[in-house]
């Protein structure tokens, strides 16, 4: 057996946040905890990623997509993509908050769609890019009960019976919404995005190159590579150009300060930002700051 049971810290907030984990199939989370006041986290999706809200909402900023995902209602994110999300209690609800997630490996969703392939099944034509709400009804409902024991003790489980949980998943949520069984097989095919429209799109965010090089559907290697055949100089000093410039842009035309800006642009310290700014222009972003107002 390896499934992993992991209890996070209860100090932050009431309730419960227990995690399953299996180095083959995927992680599930059930978190039921009280939210008196919204918690704000920010990730990159390492795997696709389903979340049901149960109880509360959730708030999330997808690129300049912004979804409201409330009680009932469910959706699918792609890895790679990264999702700034803010879950809240209601408080007619005493501010409880409960949802079920699921972060999904590459084997699971091809043995599923291997098996679905056995079966007719009607195709609704999704858009690669688009993330939709979907509601589910008892049937998922009682789905997501059924995992509660599962929670309570691993000791009893199998690999291959969660599996088997995963799989009874999916097919409930294909069976109640052929349009999620779409995106989901539109999940299998080659995604090898516009190297360009990643870079443009992320360069302020605080990822490593590795990070981007996923997030393109490329090797490190192959993404350095053609990297400096489009843009005639390497990435981390293209990156680092884009960003100083943005800040300077930043600091003469708003009110932020230069901490603000520092961490708008991607930098996660004040101090090393000020001193790639000043090699870069030849002054302190102080003195940019004075001389706009």
């Amino acid at each position: 057996m390896n499934i992993e049971k992991k209890v996070e810290n209860k100090d932050l907030y009431a309730g419960t946040h227990i995690v399953l984990t299996s180095d083959k199939i995927g992680t599930t989370e059930i978190c039921r905890q009280q939210h008196k006041t919204p918690f704000h986290k920010t990730n990159m999706l390492k795997e696709h990623f389903l979340l049901f809200a149960v109880e509360g909402t959730n708030e999330l900023q997808i690129g300049n997509q912004l979804l409201s995902l409330k009680k009932g209602e469910m959706l699918l994110m792609k890895k790679a993509t990264y999702v700034e999300i803010v879950k809240r209690g209601e408080k007619e609800d005493d501010y409880m908050y409960e949802s079920v997630s699921f972060s999904l490996k590459k084997d699971i969703i091809l043995d599923f769609i291997k098996l679905v392939e056995m079966d007719d099944y009607s195709k609704h034509n999704t858009p690669n890019n688009e993330i939709l709400i979907h509601p589910y009804g008892i049937r998922l409902q009682t789905f997501l009960a059924s995992l509660k024991p599962y929670f309570d003790d691993t000791e009893k489980i199998k690999t291959g019976l969660y599996k088997l949980k995963i799989l009874e998943l999916l097919y409930d949520l294909s069976e109640e919404n052929p349009v999620f069984l779409q995106q989901l097989m539109n999940l299998n095919r080659n995604d090898t995005r516009d190297l360009m429209n990643v870079v443009q799109i992320n360069y302020l965010k605080p990822y490593t190159l590795e990070e981007l090089a996923y997030i393109s559907g490329r090797s490190l290697s192959g993404f350095r590579r053609e990297f400096e055949a489009l843009f005639q100089t390497t990435p981390a000093k293209w990156i680092q150009e884009k960003r100083l410039q943005k800040a300077k842009e930043l600091i003469s035309s708003t009110q932020l300060t230069i901490a603000d800006v520092c961490y708008e642009v991607g930098y996660e310290n004040v101090s090393h930002f000020s001193r790639l700014y000043k090699s870069h222009f030849g002054y302190n972003p102080s003195l940019t700051k004075s001389q706009s107002n």
